[in-house]
């Protein structure tokens, strides 16, 4: 009697953990999180949902997603409003995006507000030209922070103006906000020896990125030495090469290699910035 008892148990068991796990819907997000819900609307920009037993309803942008499974079994599969590419280091940066519409980055990671400003030098300095090194100075900031979408928030455009008694050359200033698809998570780092492989280094008044002169230098990485910030890995670092630095943001890790992002601000709020790549021993 006993053994039919359990038996029953059992089997009602089963059944309960078969029903539920058919009225659940997963979603499968661009940054590699799964999440298992009852999806309740899709529209233009936004998905809604609510956790299984919950009734508070969340929101994640469409931008985010690349695919949901139903519980009926049809899969929805999302197109982003981006040709959105993983960025490494500011190697890269020729693969960030640049978006004008808000509704775009809805749903990706914030990173940190950015700027770049060009000034010709004569009157005669071409609008164009200052206006591309600029893009190109917010875009490579992007990479060099880890982000592969750039959001620009405003841009000021001022012309030349030639006077018989004054006269001002054209300038193009930006600011902007660069956002990720994808972070590092604690468990893609691989512990132990790395030595600095190379560092890159975007001066101030500079756009373009220049090779850091460094001295040899090892370090032995620790999950001690890791912490979230903004839900981004961070590591304490002191090192001789970048003594202005002792906090770096990890943007890329694999088995062999990891690539750090460095900013210094000095007090007038001027950043400059570094990508460190360590490779392991």
């Amino acid at each position: 009697m006993k053994k039919i008892l359990l038996f029953s148990i059992l089997l009602v068991s089963l059944v309960s953990i078969e029903c539920y796990s058919q009225t659940v819907d997963t979603i499968f997000k661009m940054n590699g999180e799964i999440l298992t819900v009852n999806v309740t609307e899709i529209n233009e920009s936004t998905i809604k949902f609510t956790y299984p037993g919950e009734g508070f309803t969340n929101s994640i942008g469409k931008n985010s997603v690349i695919k949901i499974k139903f519980s009926s079994g049809r899969t929805q599969e999302f197109a982003p409003a981006l040709n959105l590419i993983n960025v490494k280091s500011c190697l890269d940066w020729e693969n960030v995006q640049i978006s004008n519409i808000e509704s775009e980055v809805n749903g990706l990671m914030k990173i940190d507000n950015i700027g770049a400003k060009a000034r010709g030098n004569t009157t005669m300095s071409s609008l164009g030209k200052l206006q591309s090194r600029t893009y190109n100075k917010v875009k490579i900031e992007t990479a060099m922070l880890g982000g592969n979408v750039c959001y620009i928030v405003n841009q000021n455009t001022e012309e030349a103006v030639s006077g018989l008694y004054s006269s001002k050359a054209p300038s193009v200033t930006i600011s902007a906000v660069c956002y990720t698809s994808k972070k590092v998570y604690k468990h893609e780092i691989n512990y132990g020896k790395y030595n600095v492989k190379k560092i890159y280094v975007l001066q101030v008044n500079r756009y373009n990125i220049d090779p850091f002169y460094h001295k040899t230098e090892s370090f032995n990485i620790t999950n001690e030495m890791i912490f979230l910030e903004n839900n981004f890995p961070k590591l304490k670092l002191n090192s001789k090469n970048i003594n202005k630095v002792n906090e770096f943001t990890i943007i890329f890790a694999s088995q062999s290699e990891i690539i750090l992002s460095g900013v210094y601000s000095s007090r007038k709020g001027k950043k400059t910035y570094y990508n460190m790549f360590l490779e392991k021993n």
